[in-house]
């Protein structure tokens, strides 16, 4: 399996990329911004469905090549809960680079938001988020800044998903997708309602997949190592992906903590 490096995002690169990527043959450059639009169903169980909650959505990526640049709105509602994502970000030499992720929801009344900006020129990214726990509504705040690794690409979940479907999304040596996505840092036996006495950073978390085809159907699976995101997730339960024929997520399944559950299902609409 070919491995692909990560290039480096570095002050004098950040400046030059810009003006390389001219000199790039740009898919769709010639036909203007790309719109694809999709709908979601996502259905949440916990504690074997004492709360339940129907989320339907849709996703709308808006690409630019001509530009340089990307924007993707992902917003769903249901009875108790309303969420709205937008991230954007710059493309360089054919991958997608996030600059900014804006994330406000709410559940059971309570808001959260989480907010992260990314500055290649100084190498860091700069991380605020404020959410509670589900049950008991603890509250779980986080200000911190992260510095960016030498070598190494940064996404967050929207550009993660668009690098995939476009084969942008770097291997390593043993053919696994891999990348680092900035989010809380969490301890490793944090139940769903512990929170620290002492605050919270944020850290690089490590994204890493196997996509494989299914020979039934010829569609790529991944299962899905989500610990590192959510106080729910169990270790000997990977979240399981399926990808349609253009990569992009078809739909998700997870089984949680205490009985709990995830599961979603994406449909193109344009």
């Amino acid at each position: 399996m070919k491995t692909s490096m990560a290039p480096t995002i570095t002050r004098r690169l950040f400046l030059v990329l810009p003006v390389a990527s001219l000199l790039l043959p740009r898919l769709g450059a010639a036909d203007g911004p790309i719109r694809k639009t999709f709908s979601y169903q996502a259905d949440i169980g916990v504690l074997f469905d004492l709360l339940t909650f129907h989320v339907t959505g849709v996703m709308t990526e808006e690409i630019n090549f001509a530009a340089g640049r990307y924007r993707v709105v992902v917003t769903g509602e249901g009875l108790g809960i309303t969420q709205r994502t937008e991230a954007s970000g710059m493309i360089r030499a054919g991958r997608f680079v996030p600059l900014e992720n804006l994330h406000v929801g709410t559940v059971r009344g309570r808001e959260s938001r989480f907010l992260v900006k990314y500055d290649y020129a100084r190498s860091t990214a700069e991380y605020h988020s404020v959410a509670y726990t589900l049950i008991l509504g603890r509250r779980r705040q986080v200000d911190d800044v992260v510095k960016l690794p030498v070598g190494q690409m940064v996404d967050d979940l929207p550009s993660a998903m668009l690098n995939f479907a476009a084969n942008r999304l770097e291997q390593d040596a043993d053919g696994y997708y891999r990348t680092l996505i900035v989010r809380r840092a969490k301890a490793e036996n944090e139940g769903p309602d512990d929170v620290s006495p002492s605050g919270y950073h944020a850290e690089l978390v490590p994204l890493r997949f196997r996509a494989t085809s299914d020979p039934a159907t010829g569609l790529l699976n991944a299962h899905i190592d989500i610990t590192r995101f959510s106080s729910w997730a169990r270790s000997n339960q990977p979240a399981h992906v399926t990808f349609d024929q253009a990569r992009h997520v078809q739909s998700v399944r997870s089984a949680l903590m205490f009985g709990s559950s995830f599961t979603a299902r994406v449909t193109s609409s344009a």
